[in-house]
């Protein structure tokens, strides 16, 4: 990432700028695509300082502010915008990439997650195994998101999950 840090009216010091390069250089994690430049100007203004800058993908632009009595106080707020707005449009093209909108990409999404009661863990679901009648009316008396089950007639890990439309969904891994 190509990073452009100016300040206004101060200078800042080593471990200002580190903490700085820091919080921008976490950005990434949630951006959908690879951040190819950012530049961040930081004023010092009566006695306030205020962070301004944009942050380009390849096909988007993303602008934020913050402000503080510290520069690191008005970078944090700049990047906790940003951070906002790059998770905001993550989840829309994971909703595309994953049959549109909402279902179960918005859950994946928004951080929900299944955790059962026994069986084996996998990346932080504990999987149940069931059938799919069985993992339906498992479902249907919780207040969960989705249901992640092991299909016990196939062996694959299946998603049970409420549509829109208030019907329930059925996914199931391809191990082909």
């Amino acid at each position: 990432m190509e990073k452009e840090i100016i300040t206004r009216h101060f200078s800042l010091g080593e471990e200002q700028t580190v903490m700085v390069e820091e919080a921008i250089d976490k950005l990434e994690k949630f951006s959908p695509r690879p951040v190819q430049s950012l530049k961040l100007t930081i004023n010092h203004e009566a006695g306030k300082f205020y962070s301004d800058g944009v942050l380009h993908l390849k096909s988007s632009e993303f602008r934020a502010k913050g402000e503080g009595r510290e520069p690191e106080i008005s970078v944090v707020e700049f990047t906790e915008s940003l951070r906002k707005q790059l998770a905001k449009y993550k989840g829309k093209i994971s909703g595309k990439q994953k049959g549109g909108d909402g279902g179960l990409g918005k859950v994946m999404h928004d951080g929900g997650a299944y955790l059962g009661e026994d069986e084996e863990e996998a990346e932080g679901f504990a999987l149940q195994s069931l059938d799919l009648d069985g993992a339906k009316e498992a479902f249907k008396g919780t207040d969960l998101p989705f249901l992640v089950f092991r299909n016990v007639d196939n062996n694959r890990v299946g998603v049970v999950y409420e549509m829109d439309n208030g019907e329930l969904g059925f996914m199931e891994s391809n191990n082909d």
